[in-house]
């Protein structure tokens, strides 16, 4: 059974794994949903969420989506979503 999702993107930091992200484009609604975030063991949420979040923004954008929304799954989900609130 998958443990973080189907379309699972790692991403990096500084040039080491640090989250795991499930992505999905939801084109009709202009979307990028998140399916599930993963935080790597030993990583600090807070610090990948704030940059998670900003390339969250980055890539909604290029893809010509309006906005990222979140789902609750995995253990960075929360920070994330709390990242993105605050412009993250």
């Amino acid at each position: 059974q998958r443990v973080h999702g189907y379309y699972v993107l790692p991403f990096l930091l500084d040039g080491e794994l640090v989250a795991r992200v499930d992505l999905k484009a939801d084109r009709k609604r202009r979307l990028l949903l998140v399916q599930a975030a993963h935080v790597e063991p030993d990583r600090d949420a807070l610090t990948v969420a704030a940059a998670l979040g900003a390339e969250l923004r980055r890539a909604a954008q290029w893809i010509s989506l309006d906005d990222v929304v979140v789902a609750d799954r995995g253990n960075l989900s929360a920070a994330v979503r709390r990242a993105l609130a605050t412009g993250g």
